[in-house]
């Protein structure tokens, strides 16, 4: 695309299924930029160690400059993301009420588009997490149409670690399928002695994921032996993942000039629009120094007094220089987008100049992305091979979480975890 024209924009709302119910994820077009994070830790995967000092930080944008009611409860999950049934909130959780208040909130600066920073953080004197597992804290808004005079507008999703089990793992582009080529392949060890399993392979659960994203996550392979009382997962086939390529990236740090990786910037009342270079289909591994899918909110256009309240919002327009695909659809994806494979992050397919295209409302900051593909139906995971492409010497991260649970216990606990990464030498 040669510059920014003028057109009409419609910002999806991210539409919440079932099979992402692990995912963090925004239910209303009123709020953006929600932040899910370890303090200190704001790359990684959210997990919280249990009985340390460790703070989560939860924050999003309202866009409206006028304070609104939000408050948050909090449920504890199985190791699948199923609600737990057979406890109380008295079990899993110390509170002081039935919810929290989000207190923290400061309307944004000096920007085209009004917003409301709210932000908080857990544990805190409303709440604070009891035992390990997954946990699923959703916030609402005060409405008198909805039910209960309440409307949920987003979910948060984190783990908190009793770290019980070591776990040790390693990754070698000599796989299951292929060498040096188009995976990697994931060797796993954990000493589970200190539990006395009685049946190391039922009340185990692994769950590996790769660079955060739960659309291709594996879930729950089989221990491919136990020596004693620890498990090995090797040789499997389940463990090799498609390498990827290195994610692209820009920055959108100025209204007034377009940063790295931006062809143009422009004001179309009542938005700004920033549009990146039109990007191409990856033929070759392509080394790019890269956070794996991450996102920074920052502006030069402040005062250097927060970036999370002076950086403002921008039409950010997405081109990608391909053939058409038929039953296939192409996604932007990284840890801004959680990872869903939704109709708020599709692309669409513009015949008269031979490109997918998709206009989304960013805060200012810097940005890792990568197109993925799917097939049109179904819950397939997303593919990078038809756009990235994929490549063994492809920098990636992996999480490992670990998880315990016997017919006499009533709660999945997360037990182990650890993170790695490759490198290439």
């Amino acid at each position: 695309m040669k510059g920014l024209r003028p057109i009409i924009c419609i910002v999806f709302a991210t539409l919440f299924h079932p099979s992402s119910a692990q995912q963090s994820a925004t239910l209303s077009n009123e709020i953006h930029t929600l932040i899910v994070a370890v303090e200190g830790r704001e790359r990684q995967l959210p997990v919280l160690q249990l009985g340390s000092d460790e703070r989560l930080n939860i924050s999003f944008d309202d866009m409206t400059h006028d304070y609104r009611r939000f408050t948050y409860t909090l449920q504890h999950c199985t190791w699948d993301w199923r609600t737990s049934e057979n406890l109380f909130e008295s079990e899993y959780m110390e509170s002081s009420a039935d919810e929290g208040i989000i207190e923290g909130y400061t309307q944004s600066m000096n920007t085209s588009v009004p917003y409301t920073h709210y932000e908080f953080s857990l544990p805190n004197d409303y709440m604070c997490p009891l035992l390990s597992g997954n946990y699923r804290l959703t916030i609402s808004v005060d409405d008198t149409e909805a039910d209960e005079g309440k409307r949920p507008v987003a979910v948060a999703c984190f783990s908190v670690v009793e770290p019980l089990i070591g776990i040790s793992a390693t990754v070698s582009t000599n796989t299951e399928i292929d060498w040096n080529d188009r995976h990697q392949q994931l060797t796993l060890q954990a000493n589970c002695g200190a539990l006395n399993a009685r049946d190391a392979r039922t009340e185990f659960k692994a769950i590996v994921l790769q660079n955060r994203r739960w659309d291709n996550a594996v879930i729950a392979p089989t221990p491919t032996s136990i020596m004693g009382s620890t498990l090995l997962w090797e040789h499997d086939r389940r463990l090799a993942f498609t390498a990827g390529n290195e994610y692209r990236k820009f920055e959108m740090l100025s209204t007034r000039y377009p940063g790295m990786g931006m062809e143009s910037t422009a004001f179309y009342p009542p938005y700004y629009h920033g549009a990146l270079f039109p990007d191409e289909v990856r033929r070759n591994y392509l080394y790019e120094e890269d956070c794996n899918g991450c996102r920074v909110i920052r502006t030069d256009d402040g005062f250097g007094g927060s970036p999370q309240t002076e950086s403002d919002y921008m039409l950010t327009h997405f081109t990608l220089m391909a053939d058409s695909l038929p039953g296939t659809a192409v996604y932007v994806s990284g840890d801004w987008t959680h990872h869903l494979l939704t109709p708020t992050y599709r692309m669409h397919y513009n015949a008269s100049t031979k490109t997918y295209e998709t206009v989304l409302l960013l805060k200012q900051g810097h940005y890792n992305y990568l197109y993925l593909t799917a097939p049109q139906t179904g819950n397939a995971p997303g593919q990078t091979a038809h756009i990235e492409g994929d490549f063994h010497q492809t920098e990636n991260e992996y999480d490992i979480l670990l998880y315990h649970s016997t017919p006499s216990e009533r709660y999945d606990r997360l037990v182990g975890y650890t993170r790695t990464a490759f490198r290439a030498k």
